[in-house]
């Protein structure tokens, strides 16, 4: 997975790619992937990969949303029974002594409702098989292998680098650890991030670097260098994917992966992509610098992957969770904005609260049909409605409220859905970027599957096949609630 990656961002790049990308675009097999589901977010996209389901079956409302039991928001991979572990040092794990369960972050599948290829995988192979999801983020991590991987792996500064949780471990695996060691994450903060070719940079996005609408948020300027300094600073560099790919090496040694007859899954996110689009945008001169060095990765992995198996022993399938919307200031649709979910509250009569893309009521009974009204009047909402009245009946939807339907979790999502204009955002950054409306621009993302015996060809194809598509190279049966059908033929 490479996190936020639009369409029309890839197909602008493509000719630039030499390592991993233009391996794939070569060698494999292409699709034009739609999210059929609304809520286009990190947490519901990688859900959805994992079990083939929309968010509506899944579980998974958005990266964070309103827990009524507790009336407070909450992250999409939040479990307060699954502490995140320590891997015995400070953060960078690098200084000091951490008891095992001493950071205050959880992170679980607890939230995911169905189950997901790990877990069809367990199933037809008896236990035999491995199966390891590794990302920069815990949403990411958490659900893109399904309810109970082997071990989901991802990155938390606190811990002292990439680590996991109780859900998945007693304590901190014994390979995490060497590698907080041998390769700390605080290695990176002395580093400063310099493009590598700014004149190619320059040339291929067709704005300079220092753009109206970047930068300003976690302290970053809209120009390069940025030094990084700091963890929250890390996370939206290519030196973040560099712990991603360090973490999925050392996995293949660790988790016996390829190791014998039996097939293994390896689940890897990148999310630096996304981090770098919220912050300078997705067609900025910082996400090309960085998917460049991306694509070099990914060549280095599927390298190691020829030594170690042969080209025929292994299959990858390579997408994206969603897109992005361009930044505000350059947006080709007149009157674009940003809508803070404040306005949307105060719009509303205050009783409310706005998370990912629903409204819930904070004070209840009140007349939904009067704050629907109102929230409507807001400049640049597209859409707001009852969810309610939806829920059981996405079929008899059409476009955008199938779309908006196939989003809404029982039980979980607010009394309202909101989703604002094309070209426009739901947040509060006053820079930068989002992707939180179910148009084109976040709902298409390219899907690439290599695998021996499959010929290049192309198609179109909705993220719902990703999880059957690779229950077929696994040679099993797809997860329970996945219904789509591989894709290009696999079976």
């Amino acid at each position: 997975m490479v996190d936020q990656w639009p369409l029309w961002v890839y197909e602008r790049d493509k000719a630039l790619f030499t390592g991993g990308f233009a391996r794939l675009a070569r060698d494999g097999a292409f699709a034009r992937a739609e999210l059929p589901y609304a809520s286009t977010f990190t947490a519901c996209g990688h859900a959805a990969i994992g079990t083939g389901a929309p968010p509506a079956v899944s579980g998974v409302v958005g990266n964070q949303w309103w827990r009524r039991d507790e009336a407070k928001e909450q992250p999409a991979e939040y479990d307060p029974a699954s502490p995140v572990l320590a891997l015995g040092g400070g953060p960078g794990g690098r200084r000091g002594d951490l008891p095992p369960q001493s950071v205050k972050e959880t992170g679980s599948s607890r939230a995911l409702r169905v189950e997901g290829t790990a877990d069809a995988l367990r199933r037809a192979t008896g236990g035999r098989a491995h199966s390891v999801a590794i990302a920069l983020k815990a949403r990411a991590a958490v659900f893109v292998a399904g309810q109970h991987p082997d071990l989901a792996v991802w990155y938390e500064a606190a811990a002292g680098g990439m680590t996991t949780s109780l859900a998945y471990a007693p304590v901190a695996p014994a390979w995490l650890a060497q590698l907080g060691r041998d390769k700390p994450a605080d290695r990176f903060l002395a580093e400063t991030w310099q493009p590598r070719d700014a004149a190619l940079l320059a040339h291929q996005t067709g704005i300079a670097d220092d753009m109206p609408g970047e930068g300003g948020q976690m302290g970053m300027t809209a120009a390069f260098p940025h030094a990084v300094g700091d963890p929250k600073v890390l996370v939206h560099t290519p030196f973040a994917d560099q712990l991603v790919m360090d973490a999925a090496l050392a996995s293949l040694d660790a988790m016996q992966l390829g190791a014998d007859d039996v097939p293994d899954l390896l689940a890897v996110s990148f999310n630096a992509h996304d981090y770098a689009g919220h912050i300078w945008g997705p067609d900025s001169w910082e996400v090309l610098d960085l998917t460049l060095r991306l694509d070099a990765l990914l060549g280095q992995l599927f390298d190691e992957l020829d030594r170690r198996l042969g080209r025929t022993g292994w299959a990858v399938v390579l997408t994206s969770d969603h897109g992005a919307t361009p930044i505000v200031e350059r947006a080709k649709i007149p009157g674009s904005r940003r809508i803070p979910p404040a306005e949307i509250a105060a719009a509303a009569g205050g009783d409310v609260f706005v998370s990912s893309g629903n409204i819930y009521l904070t004070k209840v009974p009140q007349d939904l049909n009067a704050i629907a009204a109102k929230v409507a009047e807001v400049p640049n909402v597209a859409a707001v409605g009852q969810t309610a009245p939806m829920i059981g009946h996405c079929d008899d939807q059409e476009a955008l409220f199938r779309a908006i339907c196939l989003a809404i979790v029982p039980g979980e999502a607010g009394e309202l859905f909101v989703i604002p204009q094309r070209g426009s955002l739901i947040s509060e950054y006053a820079t930068g970027t989002h992707h939180d409306a179910p148009f084109d621009d976040n709902r298409f993302v390219p899907l690439f599957v290599m695998a021996p015996g499959l010929a290049p060809q192309t198609g179109t194809a909705s993220l719902l096949q990703v999880a059957p598509t690779v229950a077929a190279l696994l040679g099993i049966p797809p997860p329970d609630h996945a219904t789509e059908r591989p894709l290009f033929g696999l079976h």
